[in-house]
């Protein structure tokens, strides 16, 4: 082969190889399935809204959108995964409060939410109600406080673990009421109901979905809803708010997001995605039947800078209460 041609020959070689990059890297995203790693147990609350939704986010991407659970390290095993994924859009995190409360109360977390992650939407959030036995003598939250004042630290409340969604509401319950309660850290909520229906332990807080059977069979009293409102589920339960406890407001929430870096069209493509899945009133039912409700937080800036004002609320109150991290 003359020069000539053999230059024409590599030339073309190398304008179709370039070609085709450009046109792998314009192709719309996604062009195969997505996976959304889930830092629980299937089954548990987040693991079924994350499934929710990515059903209905693969219709509208017209890509499967398949769910990976991942719990262990108190939620943090699927964050680290994720952290260290490739930011294209193809893995995504679920994930509930703790990912932004975990880092900071167990040393060596091993990401940093803030830099690590950029939130994708949040996909629903459920209120915490405090229970107590039903034969506690606590009928009231009043008659609680009364006696936490009365003998400072006599008073004890259960919680699914150091830092939990069970936890750091009744610290800040706590904080509000100015009173002592003894905690008593168990290896998940589900441990703790028996104890306190028992009466071994004296209150603790949980999610609607976990603590309505026992509320409705009377072997727990609700004395205080986490909410801003009143719940329809619960009418007759009294918010923190209402009660002179504002600051003790606290939501439970789930969302999606993806690791830092990832491209801007596709964190928008995903976020709508997300939309059209939350617009969908069926969804939004199941969402209610799981005692979960869609906010008015409906954008990833809008989620993230939520996330970022959780961490710092969080950071504040660990102070405040004099949380060690383990």
């Amino acid at each position: 082969m003359k020069r000539r041609q053999f230059v024409h020959a590599v030339g073309g070689i190398s304008l179709a190889v370039m070609a085709c990059v450009a046109s792998a890297q314009s192709a719309p995203y996604p062009t195969k399935p997505v996976r959304i790693i889930v830092s629980s147990a299937a089954g548990a609350l987040l693991d079924s809204s994350a499934r929710l939704y990515a059903d209905r986010m693969s219709r509208y991407l017209k890509q499967p959108v398949v769910v990976e659970n991942m719990p262990g390290a108190s939620s943090m095993l699927g964050a680290r995964y994720v952290a260290r994924s490739a930011a294209d859009g193809y893995t995504l995190l679920a994930f509930a409060n703790t990912v932004v409360t975990m880092p900071q109360l167990l040393k060596g977390a091993g990401y940093d939410f803030g830099k690590d992650f950029v939130a994708v939407g949040e996909m629903a959030r459920s209120p915490a109600l405090l229970v107590v036995g039903g034969a506690s003598p606590f009928k009231t939250l009043p008659d609680l406080v009364g006696a936490a004042k009365k003998s400072p630290g006599e008073v004890t409340f259960g919680s699914g673990g150091q830092g939990s969604t069970s936890h750091l509401p009744v610290e800040l319950f706590i904080k509000g009421a100015g009173i002592r309660l003894t905690h008593i850290p168990y290896k998940g909520v589900a441990a703790v109901v028996p104890d306190v229906i028992s009466g071994r332990v004296n209150c603790m807080m949980g999610t609607p979905t976990s603590l309505y059977g026992s509320i409705q069979a009377g072997s727990l009293r609700a004395l205080a809803i986490s909410s801003e409102s009143r719940s329809p589920k619960f009418p007759n339960v009294p918010t923190f708010k209402e009660l002179g406890y504002p600051d003790a407001s606290y939501s439970v929430f789930v969302g999606l997001a993806a690791p830092a870096g990832i491209p801007k069209a596709v964190q928008a493509k995903l976020a709508e995605a997300m939309e059209a899945a939350r617009s969908d009133q069926a969804l939004q039912a199941r969402l209610a039947a799981l005692d979960q409700e869609v906010s008015e937080v409906r954008t990833p800036e809008g989620f993230h800078a939520f996330l970022l004002a959780e961490e710092r609320r969080t950071v504040k109150l660990i102070k405040e209460a004099n949380i060690q991290p383990e």
